[in-house]
């Protein structure tokens, strides 16, 4: 499991920590009129929680893209990243979260971005969890399938890794090449190689 996993999943699960913010507490419940009030009695749309984690991707992680939607209509940064980097769009692919990332998308986001302390794209992500429809998706903006991230790792190594071979497919249609056995392991290499 990596780094990012640990994260969000964090996010995912169950209430947030008792130091999140009101803003950021409405935004994962999918409060629409709560992040409203709190919008509109000036809570701060880049602020991030202890965690380290803003309002958008927030809202993004836990689908509620019309919290989404009102927080860019607001003013949100669309390039607001988390303490490790992370955008929303990121957030979204990783949580297969469609409609958000069409959204994000729709709105500028860069769905190659690598900016991060991972090194990863939100295609990565898509990918490491089986998100087949979101990899889809990414594939029509013209995510680059040999994107490495801080590790090598493609992200049709990341799907292999998870035997996400739906989500494998598409990549490897998309022009994914399986990386050689020396990086990825001999077990992973042949399974790959035997259904390109």
């Amino acid at each position: 499991m990596n780094i990012f996993i640990a994260t969000v999943a964090t996010l995912v699960i169950g209430a947030l920590p008792a130091w999140a913010g009101p803003l950021h507490q409405a935004a994962k419940d999918g409060d629409i009129a709560r992040v409203t009030q709190l919008l509109d009695q000036g809570s701060d749309l880049s602020e991030l929680d202890e965690a380290g984690e803003p309002a958008l991707i927030i809202a993004s992680l836990a689908g509620h893209a019309d919290v989404v939607v009102l927080l860019l209509d607001r003013g949100g940064d669309i390039e607001i990243r988390n303490k490790g980097g992370l955008t929303a769009l990121h957030a979204a692919a990783y949580a297969g979260n469609l409609e958000v990332v069409k959204r994000l998308v729709a709105e500028g986001a860069d769905v190659n971005d690598r900016k991060n302390f991972y090194q990863m794209s939100p295609l990565h992500g898509a990918a490491e969890e089986g998100r087949t429809d979101v990899v889809a998706f990414l594939l029509t903006k013209s995510a680059d399938v040999e994107a490495t991230e801080r590790n090598g790792y493609t992200p049709l190594t990341q799907a292999g890794w998870r035997a996400h071979w739906d989500t494998a497919k598409l990549l490897m249609e998309a022009g994914a090449v399986c990386q050689k056995a020396e990086l990825v392991g001999e077990p992973l290499y042949k399974e790959c190689t035997k259904r390109q």
